[in-house]
């Protein structure tokens, strides 16, 4: 009955969500990609591949070396399926060049999309990461009789809390679930409180511990950062680059250097920008560094304290490894923070503001070892300024938030031994 009116309601907001759809691909090119994937029509690539469903680039990039894992030792194709068009481009760059795996938007939670998208793809298994439940979804998977693992699960206690005033509908869903392997005890529990069934939920850590950082051969950061102290500010979000930037401005005098900004979003690159403009410093986009004669790069780069908008995506790593501080958005936001473990894990300070419930257990563990500073607006010029004039202390939180993330590791071995047993389990049925 739960789920009879969850679905009535889908099919109600289905008119309203197609005048949506039709208006993002008006205005916006890169939604008329992959229009008709969105309810159910997913490409033929591969036979009876593993689904792994990453809604967008942070989830896709915590999953990749399990779906690197799944193609090399069980040697089985993955489709990536993500709902995100960042997330779509990020797939491409991580694997255009490895045949067994492709990818497609998910199609959107209702029965006859679900039915439709499973009857072409033919999954031997879905993988669902971290909070991706969607209960039409794992429903037809079930009737279907295939595998659905929910992989690096995740429940914060906010969302443990919002999920609860739907339980009607939550616990008949977890209990459809092949397998939960979450991140943490305590998420474990939020899941059992809200109807998961105790032999099924696994605890085996984070797979965001076990990244695996690309060796850079060139630095693409040389032509746009000089020598000097460098604060990279990456992901951020709308409302935190103002905070950024004045606190940037306000910095005393014998601290040179440059500001580089890497907001998440595409769509937000000329709203950032306007934010530089008016900051009243120097600045430069990343894309005009390539233009000669659209900017004098060496005045800008002569400058004692200058700005980067870094207006391209897939570069943020290149970026953190400039960097001497690292500043990780979506957390002086209200929208829960991003990953810190990537700057962690290059032996970088990191700093995150208060709202960080995306990643409370990595968070926690940094900043218990020292590897992270939880910082606030009012305390963002202080914490700033105090790890832009100290190297030893930059040195020692770097090198304590890069010892937790290798102790840390082993999560990718544990996922891939349970979804082996699982799946050996389905073909000796």
């Amino acid at each position: 009955m739960a789920l009879f009116v969850y679905t009535c309601l889908c099919y109600l907001a289905l008119p309203i969500g197609i005048v949506f759809h039709l208006l993002f691909v008006w205005r916006r090119a890169e939604f008329r990609r992959g229009f008709w994937q969105r309810y159910g029509w997913l490409p033929k690539k591969q036979h009876q591949p593993v689904l792994v469903h990453a809604a967008s680039v942070g989830e896709l990039n915590a999953i990749t070396p399990l779906i690197e894992a799944i193609v090399s030792d069980l040697k089985l194709p993955v489709l990536v399926t993500t709902t995100s068009v960042t997330g779509q481009s990020r797939c491409q760059q991580l694997f255009a060049d490895n045949d067994r795996v492709s990818w497609a938007y998910l199609a959107v939670d209702l029965g006859a999309a679900n039915w439709l998208m499973l009857q072409r793809v033919k999954p031997r298994a879905v993988l669902l990461v971290e909070t991706e439940l969607w209960p039409n979804l794992i429903t037809t998977c079930a009737r279907k009789k295939i595998p659905t693992i929910l992989v690096n699960g995740r429940l914060s206690a906010r969302s443990a809390k919002a999920y609860g005033r739907l339980s009607w509908l939550v616990a008949p869903m977890l209990q459809k679930l092949t397998q939960l392997l979450v991140q943490d005890q305590a998420g474990g529990q939020r899941f059992l409180d809200l109807g998961a069934q105790a032999s099924k939920v696994s605890v085996l850590g984070s797979l965001k511990y076990d990244l695996v950082i690309p060796d850079s051969q060139i630095d693409i950061t040389s032509a746009a950062v000089p020598a000097g102290l460098c604060w990279v500010c990456g992901s951020t979000r709308s409302g935190e680059e103002a905070s950024l930037l004045q606190a940037w401005a306000q910095l005393p005098p014998q601290i040179r250097g440059t500001l580089v900004l890497v907001p998440r979003h595409p769509q937000r690159f000329d709203e950032v920008a306007d934010l530089c403009q008016q900051s009243g410093l120097p600045w430069l986009r990343y894309s005009q560094i390539n233009y000669q004669g659209v900017v004098d790069v060496d005045v800008h780069k002569a400058h004692p304290r200058s700005i980067l908008l870094v207006d391209a995506m897939g570069l943020l790593m290149h970026f953190y490894r400039r960097a001497d501080v690292v500043f990780v958005g979506g957390s002086l936001a209200d929208t829960g923070g991003h990953n810190p473990l990537e700057a962690a894990a290059l032996g970088k300070p990191v700093l995150m503001g208060p709202n960080c419930f995306n990643f409370t257990q990595v968070c926690d563990q940094l900043e218990q070892v020292q590897g992270l500073r939880v910082t606030t607006n009012a305390c963002l010029l202080e914490d700033i300024t105090q790890l832009l004039t100290d190297q030893s202390l930059r040195d020692t939180m770097g090198a304590a938030g890069a010892a937790l993330v290798d102790k840390q590791k082993g999560a990718l071995k544990r996922h891939l031994l349970a979804i082996e047993a699982t799946l050996e389990q389905v073909l000796g049925e």
